[in-house]
């Protein structure tokens, strides 16, 4: 979460950014209200707090002269050795702080106690000293004795003409005319007043002039004037408060959209929140300073805060008590996504944080976790254990995080408290986000069944396994590990060890690599380690035998774009690296290849605009010349190449979304398939056509007629193959034509339809599960009809209806009454007989109607698309060479499993291929759902 700043109010001069006067009843209008200009920061009524002022310096140097009266002065050799720095830009002042290199040297106060013109109570001046006494004690334990406050000057009893009615800012300027005092670097002017409180009850007011100089009031000696005083002083050296992160979810931590507001609408800034320091709201104790204070205001020796930078990996670090003097006993780190600085330190009971081990704060021990910015930039931000608003009046019980527990950036970067205890602490810092991503990949055939399969590390760290089926498909995930949390790259490697098995290996973040031996069954031999100092590579890839000596290989990619192989051993280790070129880091996935694209094994490229190439391997150690394969791939999540998932023996490439959807994108061995065969011996039949979902499984089948008149059902398995065949039928030699009808008689199960050579039309009903129930004779006299089709619900009536074409070229239209009948026909159309094949497409252009697919004698496939109400739209040319197949039939969206329409064609070599549609009336490479 980044700081928020506060608007800047410009009034008389005086530029005024936060509060910090301290109040026991706060005021209504104590502090400026949320506003668009900090629509994130509250203030909660009845803290107690202050208001604070950023001034223009009031003046040059000290004025001489003669004491007044009650005025005791001593000389110091350090006065006027700091040269004013003119801190009237106040936004500059909190951006760069009031020194850069930090505070160092002593504060010359002029210590007045006044009396007012309507209260002649006194103010001890020995109690008054021994506050100042108290504070530069306080401030030289956090600067390393570099900076005091010393009583330079005296006026006790002094005489003003302000009253105990006036305001806090007219009493302060009141005396300060009155003293004519005036600011300069290293000064201080501090009064207290008789009055129990100031106006509005305030517990303190201060004024800083920039250059460690300042003014501050306070009201009669109390418990709450040592921790007012150092709060005060913390504002002079330029620190704004201690505020805290709360949030009705409870979240830890929250980030900001693009207008500065919380993702979460129920979080915001509570000013004053964290009470373990001194910049929080006021208290009897002197807390500790936050670490990010400390760092921002260039506190202590500079070596107390270990700055680890940027989080990478997973690393472990130890935590001394902050109170004490021990060097970097506290860790900052930037978190890797959001660029934002956090802190951890460990409040125990030590130094000013003795206050912890009195009753009631238990909670408050622990380990620290603050961030830079909060209400502004010099501000800071305690994110705790639950940031839901606390119901104490005001100083929360649960600032710390216990041993066990776990806090997460709103990035994902994690700190787990391993252990705390009374003198140290340890956290490991998670940053690594690619421990927690999915990483898909093949091993290749990882059970020893001869299919290729897919492994999956999971975002919980167990290791799934999907094995290959036939038919184009993956089995259900089986859970094959866990604790795989530990690497950050998972890959597949085939066989690395040359045991004849297929393996995995594994990178941790601390660069490990780890071999984990298949066993050739789908588990794992004993681990080893192969490697160390790997953390250094983006991407590593297993492409096989690259080189060409028959020894799995790896590629790793550097961050400079650098390409390196790493020759396998054969034994399972590596000889000497080899640079395979530079200029890499454009791409932001690299994947095996395979013999996909020709050539041997390569690899698949996936630049950040979506393009996709393949290097083909030259079989040697190096490429032939890369060609671009796609475009529009930066959506396809993680890419799993160099294998032959459809069993044609061309490697395919598979797409795994984040989502868990997987793509099969089948190769043809130089690039992606136009059309893939699957299916061999089809020319046993003489008629194929599609059967729609005839077995009720939610897939497209298809039937099939031998030439003995026997009817098989091949059921799709849903990724564009087929399960076991089954015979339904014999004898429907009888029929010169059959179709599959849809539901033609209305009872919500699919029919067939059959012609006989006397012109007979028989509808054969189904019961949904691939049998047939009794059949029936709803026509005669189609004979006449050298074509039918039954196109679905072409006439827009909601049921379904046939198509016949007379020999002349006419096409009829028969519409379905819903209860296997027809209404009266109409003429659709005329010149069809320039077609040899006529069928029904399904809605093979996407636009909710059923569509026509004609093939002329030249062997072009024309769509010709339903209107929606028994006509045409335009005709479209889908492509020529159709004439080769005997057979075609279009299979609707169901059968690949991707949603796309799909047409299958019987060539003359009995060959069944299918061809992919896009949904939107054309031809595309072939998809498959493989899940």
């Amino acid at each position: 979460m980044g700081f928020l700043q506060r608007s800047i109010a410009v009034s008389t001069g005086l530029l005024v950014f936060a509060s910090s006067l301290i109040f026991a009843q706060a005021p209504a209008t104590a502090v400026p209200l949320p506003s668009p200009d900090n629509p994130n920061v509250k203030f909660v009524e009845g803290t107690p707090h202050s208001d604070h002022v950023f001034e223009t310096p009031l003046g040059g140097a000290p004025q001489s002269g003669a004491p007044q009266s009650g005025d005791t002065r001593s000389s110091d050799p350090r006065a006027g050795a700091q040269a004013a720095q003119g801190p009237s830009d106040v936004e500059a002042l909190l951006r760069d702080g009031v020194a850069a290199t930090g505070p160092s040297g002593d504060i010359r106060v002029r210590l007045v106690t006044a009396k007012l013109a309507d209260n002649s109570n006194t103010v001890s001046m020995a109690g008054a000293e021994q506050v100042v006494a108290s504070t530069s004690s306080y401030w030289k334990a956090m600067t390393n004795n570099r900076l005091s406050m010393t009583v330079d000057s005296k006026v006790s009893g002094f005489q003003s003409k302000a009253r105990s009615t006036d305001h806090y800012s007219v009493i302060m300027s009141t005396i300060t005319s009155e003293l004519k005092w005036q600011a300069s670097p290293y000064t201080a002017l501090v009064i207290f007043i008789p009055s129990s409180t100031l106006s509005g009850n305030a517990l303190g007011a201060g004024y800083s002039s920039g250059s460690y100089s300042g003014r501050v009031l306070l009201p009669q000696l109390s418990s709450f004037s040592n921790n007012v005083m150092s709060h005060e002083f913390g504002h002079v050296i330029g620190l704004m408060h201690a505020d805290a992160l709360q949030c009705g979810s409870g979240v830890p931590d929250v980030g900001t959209d693009s207008s500065g507001r919380f993702t979460d609408p129920s979080c915001y800034i509570r000013e004053y929140g964290d009470t373990t320091d001194i910049m929080g709201a006021a208290q009897y104790n002197q807390p500790v300073i936050s670490s990010s204070f400390w760092d921002y205001a260039g506190l202590g020796r500079g070596d107390e805060i270990r700055d680890v930078g940027v989080a990478g990996g997973v690393k472990s670090y130890t935590l001394k008590p902050w109170g004490g003097t021990d060097a970097q006993r506290a860790i900052k780190f930037t978190d890797p996504v959001s660029k934002e600085v956090y802190y951890l330190e460990l409040r125990q009971p030590v130094g000013y944080d003795s206050y912890l081990k009195n009753p009631g704060q238990e909670g408050n021990k622990g380990v620290k976790i603050v961030q830079r910015g909060g209400a502004t930039i010099a501000s800071s931000l305690i994110l705790m254990p639950s940031t839901v608003p606390f119901t104490e009046p005001w100083y929360a019980k649960n600032h710390s995080w216990p041993a066990g527990r776990t806090f997460t950036t709103h990035t994902g970067t994690q700190v787990t408290i391993d252990s705390v205890s009374a003198t140290s602490a340890t956290v490991t810092i998670n940053a690594d986000p690619k421990l927690k991503t999915r990483m898909r990949f093949s091993a290749g055939d990882f059970d020893g069944d001869k299919l290729a399969d897919v492994i999956s590390r999971e975002a919980d760290g167990s290791l799934l396994l999907f094995r290959g089926l036939p038919g184009n498909r993956l089995a259900d995930p089986v859970q094959i590990g866990s604790g795989w949390g530990i690497f950050n790259a998972v890959f597949g490697t085939a066989d690395f060890n040359g045991d004849g098995f297929a393996d995995v290996l594994a990178r941790t973040s601390d660069g490990g690599l780890w071999l984990y031996p298949g066993n050739g069954k789908g588990g794992f031999l004993s681990r080893s380690q192969v490697g160390f100092g790997w953390q250094g590579f983006t991407q590593l890839v297993a492409p096989g035998d690259f080189s060409g000596d028959g020894r799995a290989d790896v590629i790793a990619s550097s961050p400079d774009g650098r390409l390196w192989l790493y020759p396998g051993d054969g034994f399972g280790g590596f000889q000497s690296q080899v640079l395979l070129g530079q200029g890499w880091d454009v791409f932001n996935t690299l994947a095996p290849a395979g013999s996909f694209g020709g050539g041997s094994a390569g690899l698949l490229a996936r630049a950040g605009d979506g393009t996709l190439y393949v290097y083909p391997g030259n079989g040697k150690g190096g490429f032939l010349p890369r060609a671009a394969v796609g475009s529009g791939w930066n959506s396809a999540g993680d890419l799993i190449g160099g294998e032959d998932l459809t069993r044609d023996k061309s490697d395919d490439v598979l797409a795994a979304a984040a989502g868990g959807a997987m793509t099969i994108y089948p190769g043809d061995g130089s690039g992606f398939a136009d059309r893939l065969a699957i299916g061999t011996g089809w020319t046993a039949f003489d008629q194929v056509w599609e059967a729609g979902d005839f077995n009720g499984d939610r897939v497209a089948d298809v039937l099939a007629r031998s030439k003995d008149g026997a009817l098989w059902l091949y059921p799709g398995n849903g990724s564009g193959a087929f399960l076991p065949r089954v015979q339904v039928g014999s004898g429907w030699n009888m029929f010169n034509t059959i179709l599959s009808a849809g539901d033609f008689d209305g009872d919500s199960r699919p029919d067939l339809v059959g012609r006989a050579p006397d012109g007979t039309l028989w509808l054969y009903p189904t019961d949904g599960k691939g049998k047939f129930l009794a059949r029936r004779q709803i026509g005669m006299g189609w004979q006449g009809f050298t074509q039918l089709l039954a196109p679905g619900d072409f006439s827009g009536d909601g049921k379904a209806d046939i198509v016949g074409q007379t020999a002349d070229g006419v096409l009829w239209l028969y519409p379905g009454d819903g209860a296997g009948g027809f209404l009266a026909r109409k003429q659709i159309g005329t010149g069809w007989n320039m077609f040899n094949l006529v069928l029904q497409a399904g809605d093979f252009n996407g636009d909710g109607r059923e569509d026509l697919l004609g093939r002329a004698s030249d062997g072009g496939l024309w769509l010709y698309p339903g209107n929606g109400s028994g006509g045409f739209l335009s005709r479209m040319n889908l492509g020529s060479g159709w004439n080769m197949f005997s057979s075609i039939a279009a299979l609707g969206n169901g059968f690949t499993g991707t949603g796309n329409p799909s047409v299958v064609g019987v060539a003359g070599d009995g060959t069944l291929l299918l061809y992919a549609g896009t949904g939107g009336g054309k031809f595309q490479p072939v998809k498959l759902n493989p899940l």
